[in-house]
Formats: structure tokens, C-alpha cells, sequence
């Protein structure tokens, strides 16, 4: 059985890929959810505390596809497909740097605690948050499972293959 505060929250997300954050009001979520003024108010003081909650929720889900066993592969796989599901919400997150400054932060503290080594992590963080920003932003022009596959192929490629041509033609 769906609650009250689960209807709002799955409203809010649907409302979201319609309209930007600042568009939505109390009024439209209780209109779509078809809920009364005061059942919304029961669950949350505004619409602000509304998005905390779902950006707790949501980013939550994220950060949970670490802590469950798998190989990198399907890692991403997970994480691109999380991102396309919520992807009105995530629309609205990456349009905020500040937002996506703290999540890439706390994306990489997550990695430092799976690889053991904060470089890597903040390497990885930055780099995965920052391909996922461009997807987003580009329109979802690929599906999850090839923006998943793109950026394995990123995470494996030889970086410095290309360093010697590179230095040879620029001497």
C-alpha cells in the first residue's frame, strides 16, 4: 500500500520532468496527487524540505549501489540506469553547481572507502559525477546501458598510450 508521503513524493519527482523546481508549487503536487493541503502539510513544511527529502532518498539509492557486492561493470550499469529513472529529478540537480559539487564530494569520500586510496577516489569521483553531468545535461542521447559501457571503457583506457606521440609531435 502506498502512503500519503510516498504519493507526494512520487508526484513531486513527475512534476519535476515537467517543470523546474522553482515552477512547482504545494498547490500543483496536492492537485496531481489529488491529496488535501493539510495531508501534504502532515508530511512536509514546504516544498524545500519536500526536495530535501527526495534528494536524501535519491542520492541515498546512489551511494547504495557501492556498499552492494558486484564488479565495476555492473556497478555503473546500476548507477547509470539510477540516474535515468530519476533523471527529472537529477535534471534539476546538475543544473546546481553547488549541488553538484557536494554530491561529487560525497561521491568521493564513498570511493575512498571502497578503494582505500582518497586520490583515486576524488579521481574517480570528479571524473564519474562529471560524465554523468554531461549525459544528463546532453539529453539522455544514450541509452543507460551505453552510457555505462562508455564509461567503463573510460575508466579502463590507457591514459598515457598517446603521451609519446603527443610529445614527439609538439617537439
Amino acid at each position: 500500500m502506498i502512503t500519503a508521503k510516498q504519493t507526494i513524493t512520487e508526484t513531486f519527482i513527475h512534476l519535476l520532468s515537467e517543470q523546474d523546481f522553482e515552477a512547482v508549487s504545494v498547490k500543483d503536487i496536492v492537485a496531481y496527487a489529488g491529496i488535501s493541503r493539510s495531508t501534504f502539510y502532515l508530511h512536509f513544511t514546504d516544498k524545500y524540505e519536500l526536495m530535501e527529502a527526495v534528494r536524501s532518498q535519491l542520492n541515498g539509492k546512489l551511494f547504495q549501489i557501492y556498499s552492494e557486492p558486484s564488479d565495476a561493470e555492473t556497478i555503473n550499469l546500476k548507477i547509470c540506469r539510477h540516474i535515468f529513472r530519476y533523471r527529472s529529478f537529477y535534471r534539476q540537480e546538475f543544473s546546481d553547481a553547488g549541488r553538484i559539487h557536494e554530491l561529487t564530494s560525497r561521491f568521493a569520500c564513498q570511493l575512498d572507502h571502497v578503494f582505500g586510496d582518497e586520490d583515486l577516489a576524488v579521481f574517480a569521483g570528479w571524473g564519474t559525477i562529471g560524465y554523468l553531468v554531461s549525459w544528463v545535461k546532453g539529453g539522455f542521447m544514450m541509452s543507460p546501458q551505453e552510457a555505462s559501457d562508455k564509461l567503463m571503457k573510460i575508466v579502463f583506457a590507457d591514459w598515457t598510450a598517446n603521451l609519446a606521440e603527443t610529445r614527439e609531435r609538439s617537439s
